[in-house]
Order: C-alpha cells, then sequence, then structure tokens
C-alpha cells in the first residue's frame, strides 16, 4: 500500500503540470522548472517519473482515467463508440492537446520521449483490449489513428460520422458488434 503522502505528492506534481501546460506561452517545462512550480525537489521527480516527458505522460493519462462507463450488455461496437468518443473528448481538451503536441515535438528528437507515448499508447490499447478482447497493436492504430489525425492535424474534433465508421471497421477486425464481450 502506498503511503498517503506519496499519492498526494504525485497528484500535486501531475496537477501543477496539467496547470503548468495551460499557460504556457511556448516555453518548454523542464523538471526544473516543475520542481520549483511544485515546490518538490528535482529528486522527488527523478525518483518517480525520471524525465519530463513521463511527467507529461502522467499527467495527459491523468485526465482519461474511468468515468464511470460500465461496458456490461453492450456490444463490442457500442464499447468501440463509447472508447473512441473517449478518446476524442480527451485529445480535444486543451491541456491534453499541448501536452500531446509537446510530446510529440520531443519524440522526433529524444528516445526518452519515444517511450513515454509508447506507454501512454500501451495504456489506452490495454484500456481497449479490455473492453473487446484481443487486438493488435496495428489494429489499434487504425482505429484511432483518424482520431488523433482528425484533431492534431486538422484541427478539428472527430465527427460522430467517423467514429461510427471506425466502430463498424472494428467490428469487422474483432468480430460481431451484435453481442456483448465477456470482460
Amino acid at each position: 500500500m502506498t503511503d498517503p503522502r506519496i499519492k498526494r505528492t504525485r497528484l500535486h506534481v501531475l496537477e501543477t503540470t496539467r496547470r503548468m501546460l495551460s499557460e504556457r506561452n511556448g516555453e518548454t517545462i523542464t523538471l526544473s522548472s516543475l520542481a520549483k512550480e511544485a515546490e518538490v525537489s528535482r529528486r522527488t521527480l527523478y525518483v518517480h517519473w525520471g524525465t519530463i516527458e513521463q511527467v507529461i505522460s502522467e499527467a495527459v493519462s491523468l485526465a482519461s482515467g474511468a468515468d464511470g462507463f460500465d461496458p456490461e450488455g453492450l456490444s463490442n461496437r457500442e464499447r468501440v463508440v463509447h472508447f473512441l468518443t473517449s478518446v476524442r473528448d480527451g485529445i480535444h481538451e486543451p491541456i491534453t492537446k499541448v501536452a500531446l503536441t509537446s510530446l510529440i515535438h520531443h519524440a522526433t528528437q529524444e528516445d526518452k520521449a519515444v517511450a513515454s507515448m509508447d506507454d501512454m499508447s500501451d495504456k489506452r490499447l490495454e484500456q481497449l483490449r479490455e473492453l473487446v478482447g484481443p487486438l493488435t497493436t496495428e489494429q489499434f492504430a487504425e482505429l484511432v489513428g483518424p482520431v488523433y489525425f482528425s484533431e492534431l492535424v486538422l484541427h478539428t474534433p472527430a465527427s460522430d460520422e467517423l467514429i461510427e465508421r471506425l466502430a463498424d471497421v472494428a467490428v469487422e477486425l474483432i468480430g460481431s458488434g451484435d453481442s456483448p464481450s465477456s470482460s
């Protein structure tokens, strides 16, 4: 069981990171600037995260936490629609969008940022697998990629129609959407 003080400190750092992302005016967030703003030591940040990319990645994941969704009795298709809608809504949140674009930029230059993005993608892939069953990384990219493209390249949220079409693709990839999947 984790010490409640550690949980509070981690949450405080992640919330501070999200706030800094929303307030920044083009300046890069570093472990030093985050430590100063959150009033923790750099050592604390290194112990819990190691890199600024990992902090940002976890801060983004904080926004995409459990939403109380109960998939019981829903078809695979309905589960995919819910999942993709939550991805779309999460990406469209300004702080998350800034964090993702920052991570994508860093990933073009640093292996540590690539690892953070991989971790974030792996968590989302696992969430989808829990909803619908086995899914390859390529299938996940085929379903989620257009949602990211719409938001990050076209600068518009994926439409409900796109999400519906992607859910149809998911049914082809993973099987029938008519019967509820067992969790």
